[in-house]
């Protein structure tokens, strides 16, 4: 009988893995090839390992699953489930945690007895709940995703046209001067997301658009942007590029805002503004072709990733 040492099988697995991101790769060459084209080959390859390692890290282990995940990144910004903007994907996405354990109450005296039929009914009703299979990690995603085409027919259209609209918009330099009195900064980030997307505002609520203000405010002030400008156009891009925009690799351009040595931070909203108008423009955020590139990527095969491949 042939016995693979560990050694072999490594070596196995990782060629299998590289194969896959080969094919992940030439997935986002063919639906996202503005993306491909900005990042270049090498830092396209730091994002797909990015991507691999944060599906790994929700338990997906399928090739579906984890290219499903990477796709959303592209769509929906690399912290998707982690974004303010969108819980739904957050709750579905993140690995469930093991209820922690409950101490054993002591029964009272005399109540032994009664307690007995009760205790065998928990017994019973957890066996049985132990015999329904948990619903994996792959099979979320795929919800998640299906949940995620039908929110982006809402908010960005079903060619990315209500996006290209709202890029439209923010290139206008009279956007933040435009917008009506309000009866505090809160609302006026409200009434410039308004403007700027107004099938995505209506779609997210205002609970998920107030969570979105709140945390991308106070990314802006730790990144040390402090004019009111600055700080609009910080929410506007969190609203359009997903929450964690600045820390995005699809977008390094964003990244100088971490380097206190590069910018000074009396213009960096200033800069923010520049950088994202210019990059955005070679770049559009989103998938023009999202039906046809759904088709591809849920025909995907539903084994193991590092399974290793014959042939």
């Amino acid at each position: 009988m042939l016995v693979m040492r560990k050694s072999q099988m490594e070596v196995f697995e990782s060629i299998a893995t590289r194969r896959f991101e080969a094919g992940l790769a030439d997935h986002v060459r063919a639906f996202f090839p503005h993306h491909a084209a900005v990042l270049g080959d090498a830092r396209l390859q730091k994002v797909l390992r990015y991507g691999l390692q944060r599906a790994e890290s929700r338990g997906l282990k399928t090739e579906r699953g984890i290219c499903l995940y990477i796709v959303l990144m592209f769509l929906l910004g690399s912290r998707f489930d982690q974004d303010p903007q969108l819980p739904w994907a957050a709750r579905q996405v993140e690995p469930e945690q093991p209820a922690p354990a409950q101490p054993e109450a002591v029964p009272a005296a005399g109540a032994a007895v009664a307690a007995g039929p009760a205790k065998a009914a928990e017994g019973a009703a957890a066996e049985v709940a132990d015999e329904i299979p948990k619903e994996t990690a792959d099979a979320r995603i795929e919800r998640v995703y299906a949940e995620a085409m039908a929110f982006l027919d809402k908010t960005v259209g079903p060619g990315n046209e209500f996006m290209l609209q709202s890029l439209n918009v923010l290139r206008q330099p009279q956007v933040f001067e435009g917008l009506p009195a309000a009866p505090s900064f809160g609302h006026r980030l409200l009434l410039l997301l308004q403007m700027l997307a107004p099938e995505k505002y209506r779609a997210l609520g205002e609970d998920s658009l107030r969570n979105l203000v709140r945390h991308s405010y106070e990314n802006a002030k730790r990144h040390g942007i402090a004019t009111e400008h600055g700080i609009m156009n910080f929410v506007a891009l969190a609203f359009l590029l997903g929450g964690g925009f600045d820390r995005d690799p699809l977008y390094p351009w964003a990244a100088a805002l971490s380097d206190p040595g590069r910018v000074d931070p009396s213009a960096k909203g200033a800069l923010l503004r520049e950088a994202a108008l210019v990059n955005l423009a070679k770049c559009p955020p989103g998938c023009p072709r999202r039906a046809e590139q759904s088709a591809v990527v849920l025909a995907w095969s539903a084994e193991p990733y590092r399974r290793i491949v014959e042939g």
